[in-house]
């Protein structure tokens, strides 16, 4: 398949995508891209976009950023996004950065001075810097039938994590209902699984509750950034560098 707009092949951009995964040390950079090309493709079309055509159809990065920015916003969005374990943020990040990378980039280049194109490269340049996104109808709320596995989340397993380390966040020591008063924010926390859950067909945490740990919205973004995959407790906590509130029940690394 050739992106009728750049003239470019998917296998070249897929290549130039896993070579630039790779000069950021991402040890799995063809299963990012895999995910990259089908999982967060039916994400976008579920819920942003449902013309979406895929990843090496659309490469404007303003395009994936509108995307990620859409995701707090949106309960639906957020939702599958926490069931994935912040994967679908994460990939449409890495792609969007990507799309601005010099690996990106140098497809062009190669392609504009290749002898066997009839192109200008003045004009496939300027062609190329200012395509603009394409327009979008200003409709939404349409119902579709979707049809996907994701695992499952017990709740009473979370409660129970929360029970014994209350709403605390066990990096930074943050507290919502101190920070944004009780009225909104009390008992409010996101908790994180230290073993993904995905893996757990692999094999299973000895004890499901102390494989949870209650962390603030930017530590458990931050616990999921890592460049070998998700950080360790203890891990995080040595890169944080803000202020460190004091622990009421501190869980141990």
């Amino acid at each position: 398949m050739i992106n009728k707009k750049t003239g470019v092949e998917a296998e070249k951009l897929r290549a130039a995508f896993v070579a630039n995964l790779e000069s950021k040390r991402k040890s799995n950079a063809e299963a990012i891209a895999d995910f990259t090309e089908k999982e967060l493709a039916d994400f976008i079309r579920q819920y942003a976009d449902a013309s979406f055509r895929g990843v090496y159809a659309e490469l404007d990065h303003n395009y994936y950023d509108r995307i990620i920015s859409q995701i707090p916003l949106n309960q639906e969005m957020k939702d599958a996004n926490e069931a994935a374990e912040l994967k679908y943020s994460s990939h449409l990040k890495l792609y969007s950065m990507f799309l601005e990378s010099k690996h990106f980039k140098l497809l062009f280049k190669s392609r504009i001075a290749s002898p066997n194109e009839q192109v200008s490269s003045s004009k496939e340049t300027a062609h190329f810097v200012s395509r603009k996104p394409k327009e979008r109808e200003m409709t939404e709320g349409e119902k579709k039938h979707v049809e996907f596995e994701t695992a499952h989340r017990n709740p009473k397993i979370r409660q129970a994590c929360l029970d014994k380390y209350g709403y605390q966040c066990q990096c930074c020591g943050m507290d919502f209902a101190s920070t944004y008063g009780e009225e909104l924010g009390a008992n409010f926390i996101e908790v994180h699984h230290l073993q993904m859950i995905s893996t757990y067909d692999e094999s299973r945490p000895e004890d499901y509750v102390e494989n949870l740990v209650p962390l603030c919205s930017n530590c458990h973004s931050m616990i999921h950034h890592g460049k070998q995959g998700p950080l360790s407790l203890r891990e995080l906590r040595e890169a944080y560098r803000g202020e460190k509130k004091p622990l009421i029940i501190c869980k141990q690394d």
